[in-house]
């Protein structure tokens, strides 16, 4: 079964991004100081904003925009991955550390990316049950060079259970001196499967059940009387006679 229900996501301000220019350099940098010094060669640090909506006011996240600008420019390409805190509450509890990656191909130094945050499950959530087996720090410093590389973390994500992905909507670009990306990340509410309990399985059951009674009766009731009505089948009349 499923229900619908807006998750609350903070963006931990944990990301990795990665940009190459025309000549095919490579420019790095994270947010995690020990991969900074590891990379210090092609580092490239950029000035991070980060702001928050909630647009219906009932505190929750409603949108979010990152910005990284950067110092360089002629970039061609560009890879982000950006971790965010997600959490149910309602129905389902589930707590979550999760990467969202994006990778952007770059006509003009300026871009904007835009998409809906979705949830994506390989297996139900059981009501009242805490799912808190992701809610760990995908990476901790210091840790091997190989750890930081998007595409590991990458395939360790996809054999997850429960993910988010960002369901690109679409992007737009315009001129400028410096790289400037910004991701703005709507957070709808989300799909969400879940295992009924006994009780509320039964209850549908139920509904059901008495739904398919009303029809049957009432098809086998017009079936019954238009039969009689018209005289379609013939019938005998018997009556009993006492024996003497």
């Amino acid at each position: 079964m499923t229900y619908y229900e807006q998750p609350h996501v903070q963006f931990k301000y944990k990301l990795i991004t990665q940009l190459q220019n025309s000549q095919s350099e490579s420019k790095v940098w994270s947010t995690w100081s020990y991969y900074n010094t590891l990379v210090q060669d092609m580092l490239s640090v950029p000035s991070v904003s980060v702001a928050e909506q909630d647009t219906d006011r009932d505190g929750l996240t409603d949108q979010l925009n990152i910005t990284l600008q950067f110092t360089e420019g002629d970039i061609k390409s560009c890879q982000a991955l950006l971790v965010f805190q997600y959490q149910l509450t309602d129905l389902c509890h589930l707590a979550m550390e999760t990467p969202i990656y994006i990778q952007s191909t770059v006509t003009d130094q300026r871009v904007v990316v835009y998409g809906d945050l979705s949830l994506q499950q390989r297996q139900t959530l059981q009501p009242h049950n805490p799912h808190t087996v992701y809610n760990d720090s995908l990476l901790r410093d210091p840790a091997l060079l190989q750890s930081y590389d998007i595409v590991d973390i990458l395939n360790s994500v996809s054999k997850r259970s429960l993910s988010t992905k960002l369901d690109e909507l679409y992007s737009v670009s315009s001129p400028g001196d410096v790289f400037t990306v910004s991701y703005v990340i709507n957070i709808p509410p989300q799909s969400v499967r879940y295992e009924p309990g006994f009780w509320e399985a039964m209850k549908y059951a139920w509904i059901q059940y008495i739904t398919l009674l009303v029809i049957v009766r009432y098809v086998v009731y017009s079936v019954r009387t238009f039969v009689f009505q018209n005289m379609i089948l013939t019938t005998l009349r018997q009556d009993k006679v006492k024996s003497s």
